[in-house]
């Protein structure tokens, strides 16, 4: 539910900003805003979530972003929507994306256990995917032929059903952090990291992917209506086919994968994804750029799968929220990667702009393998009990 809405609300408000300001920047910033968060707090939130009822937290955001969505939903029926307006609720569903990450994917290695992270990610990201492949395309759909509203108020609907099934889950009410200075256990996070090559690796990949990768969605809204003369049904589909690729690879993934392959399917998988935005870059037309976006989901299914796999496999399960804390801080540094792109579309069109910043991050990801061999080489990852 939470994932559909995510995408929903990505195309929606990307769509809506370039319809009213037609500025490639602006649509850049609205998505910068919705991920600063996560730079800002990813890690003080990850340390704070160990010291309260990790289940009643996650229902409290999603109860407060189901209102915020009503709020938004019924100013956009009558009429007095502003870019204001949508910029607060980005920057508000930010916060909520900031804690939700960490906190849910901690739960669900709970859950699975250490010697089922590597199939319980894969699952995880399967089902992520399939709300990206979802919820571009119903975004588009209702843009087109409800308006904004009919997409707020879809979000209200799925968030409340989704703090319902929360309800009925065990998992995260344990409270490991009670008695220690959230400082502390921050501190005691990065310490972890520090003494784990393999979770290095995995953060920086992430900082490499959220900063020169994710940001090319940005421009996606720019691209299929300025370059390819789309409208935002199509636009939806176009952004959904990533999202469709990504599941079918995580589901390859999480049956298939072993931890001797995990930090290359992260690594190759991230290579994959660089590589095919440029290619997405390059097309003239949506049924070239279609069948590239769903190869590129294979590639951005290897990475999202292993990231959290690596990270939850090679952490004591009692540091796991802290070191999950300081993940969301690195996907954080996606909003620094998406004003980079506005700048450079700005100045150089938004499809030329997508193919620099998939060269740097290529070029990136290729130091960071040199640096850290052990991402292309087939080793079991040490699980600690």
């Amino acid at each position: 539910m939470i994932g559909v809405m995510r995408w929903l609300d990505v195309l929606a408000v990307g769509v809506y900003t370039h319809q009213v300001t037609g500025d490639a920047l602006i649509v850049a910033t609205m998505l910068f805003v919705r991920m600063l968060p996560m730079l800002l707090f990813g890690a003080v939130i990850g340390a704070w979530a160990e010291r309260v009822n990790r289940k009643y937290l996650l229902m409290a955001g999603i109860l407060a972003i189901a209102v915020v969505y009503a709020f938004l939903g019924t100013l956009a029926y009558v009429g007095l929507i502003t870019l204001l307006h949508v910029g607060i609720g980005a920057v508000i569903s930010g916060i909520f994306w900031a804690m939700e990450m960490p906190v849910r994917r901690t739960m669900v290695g709970e859950v699975a256990g250490n010697h089922r992270i590597g199939a319980a990610m894969g699952l995880e990201s399967s089902t992520n995917n399939f709300t990206r492949m979802l919820g571009p395309s119903v975004g588009g759909l209702l843009l087109e032929f409800i308006g904004l509203h009919g997409a707020f108020y879809l979000g209200f609907i799925l968030y409340a059903i989704g703090a319902l099934l929360l309800a009925g889950v065990s998992a995260g009410t344990e409270i490991s952090g009670r008695g220690t200075s959230i400082f502390g256990v921050m501190r005691d996070g990065w310490t972890t990291i520090k003494a784990t090559r393999m979770v290095q690796a995995a953060l920086v990949v992430t900082i490499i992917v959220n900063m020169w990768g994710f940001s090319y969605v940005s421009m996606v809204p720019v691209i299929g209506k300025v370059d390819l003369g789309l409208t935002p049904f199509p636009i939806g589909i176009l952004m959904s086919a990533e999202g469709c690729g990504a599941f079918f690879g995580a589901l390859l993934i999480a049956f298939n994968a072993t931890p001797a392959w995990f930090g290359r399917v992260f690594w190759f998988g991230s290579l994959i994804y660089l590589a095919v935005i440029l290619i997405f870059s390059l097309s003239v037309s949506f049924w070239m750029a279609l069948p590239v976006l769903f190869l590129g989901g294979f590639g951005i299914a290897g990475f999202a799968t292993m990231q959290s796999a690596l990270i939850l496999a090679n952490t004591p399960p009692e540091r796991r929220n802290r070191v999950m804390g300081v993940l969301a801080m690195c996907i954080g540094f996606g909003p620094l990667g998406i004003l980079h792109v506005g700048f450079l579309a700005n100045q150089f069109g938004a499809s030329m702009a997508v193919s620099i910043i998939s060269v740097e991050g290529f070029l990136a990801l290729c130091v960071a393998g040199y640096y850290w061999p052990e991402l292309h080489r087939l080793a079991r990852p040490k699980i600690e009990a």
